[in-house]
């Protein structure tokens, strides 16, 4: 069977938005001179559009086109962990955002350096930059093997030329280039999404009904294996795993942590985040909905046979084969600014993270404003280069599970216990820097062990839980033998608390 190809209107339509794109950069590199300026967007930019900025980073391509694939093909697993989001926005509200605000500083990592020494602070931002590393290459390299579909070309060169774009206009432009074109895409994603549904329900003889009742009979609308047990990948993994990933991601991720500190004011960044956070789980739900209303789709109308797809390949198909031309570009352009979106945040916030955490804080301490500038677009140089060589190994050695499901088991252990590292310093003032560390060493020594032994003997320790249960032990063994750890000995003498926990940000405790 022939492959459908983007048709000229298409095409036309997909050039005039990188075009969009590129130009916002350089309008706003005249702006982006300093670190402040390129980082951290002046500290100035308007809450909604911050909002809205969160919204297409955290969304991403895994939502245009995983997530529907996953329904597709299975059922709505990961539903109720993706709506484990807006308790993640509370406490982002309540301790998140006050912290970072209030501290001032362009680095989520400075804050754990104040509260526990260098170490901390090294070593998370260490993890933070695996962390972007990682996800850059994975939604590369799924949005790439959509496009690859749709225009016939090999996925090398179509990896290559989508990294160049975005590196191209996150270089120049830095933060306030990516919150602004930011803005553009996420527009562009939920109106690319918003086209499917229609088109599907008008060629299904029932409309609505049909989408609930066969879907339905099919078990599309099942949250899989409910049960409470340990040793599988069940509902109750998801929603605990997901929501420490969505809270690691909102407390001690740089792409937020930017973000709350761009906005102009404190109400700017409180409406920034409830904005991003109640925008987020709807958009995640309609995707969900839209992969099982194709499903019903290919079953009833006649002549679409898709047999021969994989499902990560079924929207692209559904866009070319039943979207007219020039409207299916902006489709597809909603698709990839999806991409874009995260992948621009993730540079930016890589190489910010290099810059200041290591850069500055190892290098050069004492150089201009322009000087660390100009060192962040070297850095967010290389980081694309990454991005796209990430991209490329993952296409050579790609496992054969969904590629949802890679991504959370991925992230959650890249996390390493980061997000507890930060909820002891923000929420205990007995965890030192010593009780930190040996928390810190035995979670690290934990997962390494815990990897090993179900790489080689997951057969016969049957007691071993599932994998996508890591990011969820290891938060919680890093601040439990964290505080436990702060009653051994007596409480090492450091700097002033004051500021650095929920219980001194008036006056100092000795508590």
């Amino acid at each position: 069977m022939t492959t459908p190809q983007l048709r000229v209107a298409d095409l036309i339509v997909i050039a005039f938005a990188f075009l969009v794109m590129i130009a916002i950069g350089f309008v706003c590199a005249r702006r982006s001179n300093s670190a402040e300026g390129y980082f951290l967007a002046g500290r100035s930019m308007p809450g909604w559009v911050v909002g809205f900025s969160m919204m297409a980073t955290i969304v991403s391509s895994m939502t245009f086109l995983a997530l529907p694939a996953f329904t597709y093909e299975k059922n709505w697993t990961h539903f109720p962990g993706n709506a484990t989001f807006l308790l993640a926005m509370i406490v982002a509200l309540v301790l998140f955002v006050p912290f970072y605000r209030r501290a001032g500083i362009r680095s989520a990592y400075e804050y754990l350096e104040l509260r526990f020494g260098a170490w901390a602070r090294l070593y998370a931002a260490f993890c933070g930059i695996l962390f972007h590393i990682f996800r850059m290459g994975v939604i590369l390299y799924i949005v790439a093997l959509s496009v690859q579909t749709m225009v016939g070309r090999d996925i090398e060169t179509i990896l290559l030329v989508l990294g160049i774009i975005v590196t191209l206009y996150t270089i120049t432009g830095g933060l306030q280039a990516v919150i602004w074109t930011d803005l553009i895409q996420g527009v562009t994603l939920i109106g690319g999404g918003l086209i499917c549904m229609p088109i599907i329900l008008s060629q299904l003889p029932g409309g609505f009904g049909d989408i609930l009742t066969i879907a339905a009979e099919g078990d599309k609308f099942s949250f899989g294996n409910t049960s409470f047990n340990f040793s599988e990948q069940t509902m109750w993994s998801l929603i605990f795993t997901k929501l420490f990933i969505f809270l690691q991601v909102l407390g001690a991720d740089q792409t937020s942590i930017q973000r709350y500190c761009a906005a102009g004011s404190d109400k700017d960044a409180r409406t920034a985040v409830l904005l991003g956070c109640v925008l987020t789980v709807p958009v995640w739900t309609y995707f969900f909905f839209v992969g099982t209303a194709m499903y019903v789709f290919y079953q009833v109308v006649p002549g679409t046979d898709v047999s021969h797809l994989k499902p990560d390949q079924i929207l692209p198909h559904f866009i070319l084969t039943q979207i007219p031309a020039g409207l299916a570009g902006f489709v597809i352009t909603g698709l990839l600014a999806a991409a874009m979106s995260t992948l621009d945040s993730s540079i930016n916030a890589a190489a910010a993270t290099l810059t200041t955490d290591f850069y500055q804080r190892l290098v050069a301490r004492d150089r201009s404003p322009q000087h660390y500038a100009y060192v962040g677009r070297l850095f967010s140089l290389a980081f694309g280069v990454i991005m796209i060589g990430t991209a490329l190994v993952i296409h050579q050695y790609r496992a054969q599970e969904a590629m949802e499901d890679i991504q959370t088991l991925i992230l959650s252990i890249l996390g390493g216990g980061l997000l507890s590292l930060f909820l002891i310093g923000f929420l205990t003032v007995r965890v030192d820097s010593r009780a930190a560390l040996i928390a810190t060493l035995t979670t690290v020594t934990c997962v390494v062990c815990w990897l090993i032994l179900d790489s080689f003997f997951s057969d016969s320790l049957f007691w071993l839980p599932s994998k996508m249960w890591m990011g969820v032990f290891s938060n919680l063994i890093l601040f439990t033998v964290g505080y436990t750890a702060s009653f051994l000995g007596n409480r090492q003498s450091g700097p002033s608390l004051e500021g650095l926990t929920i219980w001194t940000t008036a006056s100092k405790s000795t508590a």
